[in-house]
């Protein structure tokens, strides 16, 4: 039988296990000193059976709606994926980054940030291209974006001039002090976890970049601030 890849398993993972919430697949698809970096889950596999007994009790909706997973950019053992998710009456983009070990997943970090919409009613934090282009350069598309962190006040000379921005402020930033924790690519997609310190707040942000001719095309993100108490000691980065 063909080995699936990690993106495969994660796909399977939300499907089975979130959408249809069959927690006898958990065991399956998760390993049992599973790392949790999401604020308000408790650790471990655990933490999630915990997490998904309450997703449970929360009332169903009436028609299943179209799939909440916009796209997935797979790097070796890291997948990251971006959904766009209702959850208790708010509209919320979510950025979830998994580690997997052997098959399994080992780690969760995410971010979510509330969708607003524009002065037209349409959100666009989450849409835009979503296929991959597999036969770009993803070490060189990594580098450019290792380089424009590095840049910061010369950030901009990596965008394109007609570069499609779908951050919450229509507008790209680098703001307070950026750590870049981690950066994942695939084909002409990019991902970057970074942690920004504006004053005494932190924030985790995730950002996404499709890269064109060597230049950022097109950008989105999202970012949560750091809760001074969590549901775990790990923190989320």
């Amino acid at each position: 039988m063909e080995q699936k890849s990690n993106k495969q398993i994660v796909l399977d993972c939300y499907r089975k296990i979130i959408r249809d919430l069959d927690l006898s697949l958990v065991d399956m698809y998760i390993k049992e000193n599973y790392i949790q970096h999401s604020p308000k889950v408790k650790d471990g596999r655990t933490g999630l059976l915990e997490m998904l007994a309450f997703l449970k009790t929360l009332p169903k909706p009436s028609e299943p709606g179209p799939s909440p997973i916009i796209r997935v950019i797979a790097d070796g053992d890291l997948v990251a994926a971006h959904l766009d998710i209702k959850f208790m009456a708010q509209r919320v983009a979510v950025i979830d980054l998994f580690r997997l070990e052997g098959g399994m997943i080992a780690e969760h970090w995410d971010v979510g940030q509330a969708l607003p919409a524009d002065e037209d009613g349409e959100v666009t934090m989450t849409n835009g291209t979503s296929i991959i282009d597999e036969a770009a350069d993803s070490v060189a598309n990594k580098r450019l974006i290792s380089r424009m962190f590095e840049s910061r006040e010369r950030a901009f000379q990596y965008f394109a001039s007609n570069y499609l921005e779908h951050n919450a402020s229509n507008k790209f930033s680098l703001t307070g002090i950026i750590k870049v924790h981690r950066i994942i690519g695939e084909g002409d997609f990019v991902v970057a976890h970074c942690e920004s310190t504006v004053n005494i707040k932190v924030f985790s942000q995730f950002h996404i970049f499709r890269i064109g001719a060597g230049e950022i095309a097109e950008h989105w993100s999202a970012e949560q601030e750091v809760p001074d108490a969590m549901a775990h000691g790990n923190g989320m980065f």
